[in-house]
């Protein structure tokens, strides 16, 4: 049940149900949890993986971010991995993390955060490294804290691929025409070709869903296939055979930032990889690709030379963003969607699932202990201000 709500994006409301239906398909008399227990169990599991003792090591590895939510808060998670428990042979999963810190301020600084990163060092040893962005905060705070900062490469290359197209005429023409397709054709015959949605937020990130929409529509307008749509997809399509050349261009480029992000993801960055990034890159020979080979072979140098004796360097954070995606997905249900102590559950992801790790977090940790932690790290919470504010007396 629990490893049915921590590995799914069922809300706690339908583990409910489905534990009814279980009942009821197996002709059993218990009685089934609510929905605020099966939250509570998992607040427990979460709890007990932040704050069971921790292995002491010279060769632990962090990865820190931070989550905003409604609200002033900032929630300040830091995953860790020991070295020498990397496979390197795929990404890195939930289970092979510790939750060191999870806790939330107003306000984070470098001094704070270094502050933490000591405490946190004289519990588990010696930090090697850190992997993440370069916001400025937790950029501060390891610059302070001594430890070497890894510059994640999701992140490095949607700065690369901001830099190259942020003021481009071309780009800016093709993603302009693009959401006016998407405000004129949403309601018409022509709606099943409109484009992705682009993000506001970080849509440097990754400029894939853009390009391989634009390739495809590039695709069906020069093909047979167009003879039996509508005219008015022919019509609206028409204005991308202008953009032709940037759009393949684009194309390539996208092309090969999914081959050297799966690369590096999936087996760290070392010399070996490193040399079959560059071979994928030589084919890039326009202008744009030059440039992206140029800051990449920059970005290569400087996270080598940070770590010189290290063969295989972990190089991506992508497990936190997508811990912090699931956990507001867990809240999606909250109209408020604030922090809560449900920020816990970004601790119980990594749990193993065993009976015995499930039943030990269940029997040895109390609720008043979650209290006490939501206290010292969560606060008055926004919903509790709007209970005291507007439903009182």
């Amino acid at each position: 049940m629990l490893e049915l709500k921590l590995t799914t994006s069922a809300s706690f409301t339908a583990i409910k149900k489905q534990i009814v239906i279980l009942n009821i398909y197996i002709e059993t008399i218990t009685e089934s949890p609510s929905n605020t227990s099966i939250m509570n169990w998992v607040k427990k599991i979460g709890y007990y993986q932040l704050t069971k003792p921790k292995e002491i090591s010279d060769d632990w590895i962090i990865i820190p971010d931070h989550s905003i939510q409604l609200g002033q808060e900032k929630l300040f998670v830091v995953f860790g991995i020991r070295e020498a428990k990397i496979d390197f042979s795929r990404p890195l999963q939930y289970n092979d993390l510790t939750p060191l810190i999870i806790t939330s301020k107003k306000k984070w600084t470098g001094e704070i955060i270094n502050d933490y990163l000591k405490d946190l060092q004289q519990t588990i040893g010696k930090i090697k490294y850190a992997v993440g962005d370069y916001g400025s905060d937790i950029k501060k705070g390891l610059e302070l804290s001594g430890i070497i900062h890894i510059y994640d490469i999701t992140h490095k290359i949607a700065n690369i691929v901001e830099k190259m197209y942020k003021n481009d005429p071309q780009y800016q023409k093709l993603t302009k025409m693009m959401s006016e397709m998407r405000m004129k054709l949403g309601q018409t015959n022509s709606a099943h070709i409109i484009p992705p949605n682009q993000r506001k937020k970080s849509r440097y990130l990754n400029i894939d869903a853009i390009s391989n929409w634009a390739i495809k529509a590039l695709i069906l307008i020069e093909s047979k296939r167009i003879q039996k749509e509508d005219k008015s997809v022919i019509e609206n399509l028409q204005w991308l055979k202008k953009l032709k050349k940037f759009i393949e261009e684009m194309s390539m480029i996208n092309k090969t930032i999914c081959q050297i992000e799966k690369l590096i993801k999936h087996n760290g960055l070392s010399e070996l990889i490193i040399k079959k990034c560059n071979t994928i890159i030589e084919e890039l020979t326009s202008d744009r690709g030059k440039f992206f080979k140029a800051i990449m072979d920059e970005y290569f140098c400087k996270m080598t030379e940070l770590l010189p004796d290290v063969k295989k360097i972990l190089s991506t954070s992508d497990i936190i963003e997508s811990a912090f995606g699931k956990y507001k997905n867990y809240l999606s249900c909250n109209p408020m969607a604030c922090l809560t102590n449900l920020s816990l559950c970004i601790a119980s992801f990594t749990c193993h699932l065993t009976d015995n790790e499930i039943k030990t977090a269940l029997e040895s940790v109390k609720m008043k202990e979650i209290k006490k932690w939501t206290e010292d790290n969560i606060g008055t919470t926004l919903s509790t201000k709007r209970r005291i504010s507007l439903l009182s007396g």
